[in-house]
């Protein structure tokens, strides 16, 4: 195709609309005015949200169909791109009928083949979106999990080893383009684990050139090096880079000479959600789109119901605020890897449903999730449990698995544990309390302690909700060693949280249906739990233990 001929013959706002990625609320069907835009032409991308969009995976196959359709009634019928975050783990949009791998955290605690798990994960991921017409996978999360003192905050993270980090975030990255979808490393130039969430505030982050190449950078010049088609930008300030402090998404000294410069970054750079807080509330949307294209962005997200984002930005150019030229390389660009990634015709709903959550595939990604368990403790050789009795009660005890974060849907999930560890052993109750249990529930889970064959106690960010940590003293004192098993379910930060007398202790790295029934299998004995700490945690030195140390972790019970 001569893509520059196709170019000039664009409107100044078709041009403008392929830099556009829009989003919209429709499960089964497409609202009018998104149809409008997608035959006008007015955007070139749409990105999919798990309650906006996501039933299941045959349903989501079956809405890019139509998304398709619309765009193919364009003036120049441009397919759009279809992005989704599918990452595994916390966040997993589609739920349904679809493979989920353990996330980042756990393919990072995979103490050996971890580079080969984390390439399966990419390609079936890959294989599984591609069924259902989608090409753009923002994935993988390579930013690092590394800030002296504070806690991990969440799983998204491969770990705080720049060399490991950047293996995996290689290895995701060729699964995902292997299987003909676009993977995007998020979020240049690196997110820091702090409590700041850039959907709402910016972050000013104090790195130099020099240790973010030595640092932050490897992982994202691995991903590049194996030819990542996409970088997504991240809206927080780099003085030492730009010393006006606009933030990445929008500074072109970030994103020309260190992304495209020093990094030799080729494929596509995408903004986050320029609708987040700081971004918006400091540029308002139009002149944030501007700064963006003219700082070299290709690809603009503009989600929550913008229908004029391309008329801002044709406008901004007429008005002389835009350079036509810095539109035009922008959206050739954009033309260009949709020439090698996207196909208009969408496989039928038997070959996705052939492919989205097949044996196979559901088969290498609970390998991975059983690589990744991480024993900490077997004081008192409680592991394995002998297979039990049909009397011998086993309690599950553990919070609901609330969303903790807005990158976050495992509120979405609807699977249990009582469902999960009936597979593997005759008799399981399940007691669910709330993320900060009331005095009613520690009771009740005090009852259950007490009544119990064996206890499984799990925390969820405990470190965040201490109510938990109380309940779990006050289970303990009724369960003891010769039937508690424990285990943080999700942040490692919780394992430095937990005082050193309770003898059995696994980390877990996320609460996805394959991650249960690994934990439910390590404590059978079916699987040996082999996995390592992919960060350090309890450097604070109010907490009960000492510093549990990166590489941590039991070869054997």
């Amino acid at each position: 195709m001569n893509l520059s001929g196709k170019l000039s013959s664009m409107s100044l706002e078709e041009r403008a609309g392929q830099l556009v990625m829009s989003s919209f609320v429709g499960r089964e069907e497409i609202p009018s005015d998104t149809i409008e835009l997608l035959e006008k032409g007015a955007v070139g991308s749409v990105l999919y949200f798990s309650g906006c969009n996501v039933v299941d995976s045959l349903q989501l196959r079956s809405l890019t169909e139509k998304v398709q359709e619309a765009s193919l009634k364009s003036p120049h019928q441009i397919p759009q791109f279809i992005a989704i975050d599918q990452e595994g783990g916390q966040l997993a949009p589609i739920t349904k009928k679809i493979s989920i791998g353990p996330g980042n955290m756990a393919l990072g605690a995979i103490r050996n083949n971890g580079e080969d798990h984390a390439y399966s994960m990419g390609n079936i991921t890959g294989k599984e979106l591609k069924a259902q017409g989608i090409d753009v996978c923002f994935a993988p999360v390579v930013d690092l999990c590394f800030e002296d003192g504070l806690p991990v905050k969440d799983n998204r993270y491969f770990g705080s080893d720049p060399q490991k980090a950047a293996r995996l975030a290689s290895a995701f990255t060729r699964g995902l383009q292997d299987a003909g979808v676009l993977a995007c490393a998020k979020h240049f130039p690196g997110q820091r684990n702090v409590d700041i969430d850039s959907h709402f505030e910016l972050d000013t982050v104090p790195h130099s050139f020099e240790r973010l190449m030595s640092h932050e950078w490897i992982p994202f010049k691995a991903a590049i090096d194996a030819g990542v088609g996409m970088m997504m930008t991240l809206h927080a300030s780099f003085p030492e880079l730009d010393p006006s402090k606009t933030p990445a998404t929008l500074s072109k000294p970030i994103l020309q000479k260190y992304l495209r410069g020093e990094l030799n970054f080729k494929g596509l750079i995408v903004t986050d959600d320029i609708q987040m807080k700081p971004i918006r509330d400091t540029y308002g949307i139009g002149g944030a789109m501007v700064k963006a294209i003219e700082a070299g962005v290709n690809i603009i997200i503009v989600s929550g119901g913008v229908n004029d984002a391309n008329i801002q930005i044709a406008d901004a150019v007429r008005r002389g605020e835009l350079s036509e030229e810095a539109l035009n390389a922008a959206c050739l660009k954009v033309l260009e890897f949709k020439e090698k990634y996207v196909n208009a015709c969408v496989p039928g709903e038997k070959e996705a449903e052939k492919i989205c959550g097949c044996k196979e595939h559901t088969e290498i990604v609970q390998k991975a999730a059983d690589a990744s368990i991480t024993l900490l403790r077997n004081n008192d050789k409680l592991l394995p449990l002998p297979k039990l009795d049909p009397s011998k009660r086993f309690a599950v005890l553990r919070p609901s698995f609330g969303r903790l974060m807005m990158s976050d849907n495992t509120n979405f999930f609807t699977h249990n544990m009582k469902d999960i560890f009936s597979n593997y052993f005759p008799n399981v109750s399940e007691y669910v309390f709330g993320l900060d249990p009331s005095e009613p529930e520690i009771l009740g889970a005090t009852d259950w302690a007490f009544m119990a064959d064996y206890v499984l106690i799990c925390t969820y960010n405990a470190y965040q909700h201490p109510k938990q940590l109380e309940l779990l003293e006050k289970c303990f004192a009724f369960s003891g060693n010769a039937k508690t098993i424990i285990a943080a379910l999700r942040s490692p930060q919780d394992l430095h949280c937990i005082t050193d007398e309770k003898a059995s202790l696994l980390s877990v790295y996320g609460v996805s249906e394959c991650s249960l029934h690994a934990l439910a299998k390590a404590i059978a004995g079916i699987t040996v739990p082999n996995g390592v700490l992919p960060v350090g945690v309890a450097k604070d030195e109010n907490y009960h233990n000492g510093t549990l140390k990166e590489g941590a972790g039991l070869t054997k019970y």
